[in-house]
């Protein structure tokens, strides 16, 4: 997947938790390689929040809000 295939799905998935807020992506993804997981930082809200995706597109984990 692609940076613009990983935002597309996660833009798809918070609009379930966040159905009208604005997502930012301003921050780089991270790969760990290790776990063949992305690691995606966004913003909803003035909140930070990361969220673990495989390879394959599933969520693992979302965790957040940070201040």
């Amino acid at each position: 997947m692609d940076k613009s295939k990983i935002e597309v799905h996660i833009r798809d998935y918070a609009h379930g938790k966040f159905p009208r807020a604005d997502l930012v992506f301003n921050e780089e993804f991270s790969y760990m390689s290790d776990l063949a997981q992305w690691k995606v930082p966004y913003y909803v809200d003035g909140y930070r929040y990361v969220v673990k995706m495989n390879c394959a597109g599933y969520i693992l984990d979302d965790v957040g809000p940070y201040n």
